[in-house]
């Protein structure tokens, strides 16, 4: 197994391409932490530097905006960015490189715990499947189109003949489209919310639908659960990293409490609550 992460810059920046510099939160920390844990289980990693990370193997993204910004220019849904349109390459090239089960993760994505039992050979491509309570609230309404049912943040890759087909289709449709995860979800997802764990055959690709809480968990400011494997730090929940015991209290205990007395007040709302995949 091949843990596969990377960025194209350490500070984080918002859309307008400041650095985030009060942040506690780096790539090059969450990743070196990700490396850390992978070596712990026994996973090779491989990390690709899009720009200025300073660490791993360079990765030429060649759109000046994205260069600049960390985003491309084009908006597919106003007021939505599109960070990622090079991963499809990014993990075609690893996987043909390396040619053994590929966990891409988003750089900041940090892996937690041993996954040995995604391992398995029922499944081509793997996807990290969003929590039911994601599909009620406003924002994914308003962006459905794009984050459908599964967050690109987290895929696991098996080497097979019908991977390859799949991520040429996937470059293709990023292309076409203009954004990697509303292609992703239309070359994973039937019509139907698909049940956790189970694996479904779209176009010769056996896809399987792993729990984003346990695999991609980024709910944590709503609560801390227990089981999580993989932790992703996107946007709206970057300012939690790193989860020391204290953090771990207040999202344990206080979250839950101050959420339901939110919702009572007011309902959840807008469309910056997706704006990082």
């Amino acid at each position: 197994m091949i843990i596969l992460t990377g960025a194209n810059t350490n500070i984080p920046r918002d859309d307008e391409g400041n650095d985030l510099t009060h942040l506690k939160f780096t790539f090059s920390k969450v990743i070196r932490e990700t490396v850390k844990k992978a070596e712990e289980f026994g996973y090779k990693s491989a990390v690709y530097d899009l720009g200025s990370l300073g660490m791993g193997t360079p990765f030429q993204v060649k759109d000046k905006h994205f260069a600049e910004h960390g985003h491309y220019k084009k908006e597919v849904i106003k007021g939505y960015k599109s960070k990622s349109l090079f991963k499809p390459d990014m993990v075609r090239n690893c996987v043909e490189e390396h040619q053994e089960l590929t966990v891409y993760l988003d750089g900041d994505a940090l892996l937690c715990e041993n996954i040995d039992e995604i391992a398995t050979e029922d499944y081509d491509v793997g996807v990290t499947l969003r929590d039911k309570s994601e599909l009620e609230e406003e924002w994914h309404q308003k962006i459905s189109a794009i984050v459908k049912f599964v967050n690109a943040g987290v895929i696991f890759f098996n080497p097979t003949a019908a991977t390859k087909k799949f991520l040429d289709a996937w470059h293709d449709l990023t292309e076409e489209v203009g954004n990697d995860q509303m292609a992703l979800n239309q070359l994973t997802c039937m019509d139907d919310y698909p049940e956790p764990f189970s694996v479904v055959e779209i176009n010769g690709v056996r896809v399987k639908y792993f729990p984003c809480k346990q695999y991609n968990n980024y709910y944590f400011d709503k609560r801390l659960d227990s089981g999580i494997k993989i932790m992703h730090f996107k946007g709206t929940v970057r300012h939690f990293y790193p989860i020391d015991w204290k953090t771990k209290m207040y999202c344990k205990l206080y979250l839950p409490i101050k959420n339901k007395v939110r919702d009572v007040v007011r309902p959840s709302s807008s469309l910056k609550h997706e704006n990082v995949q």
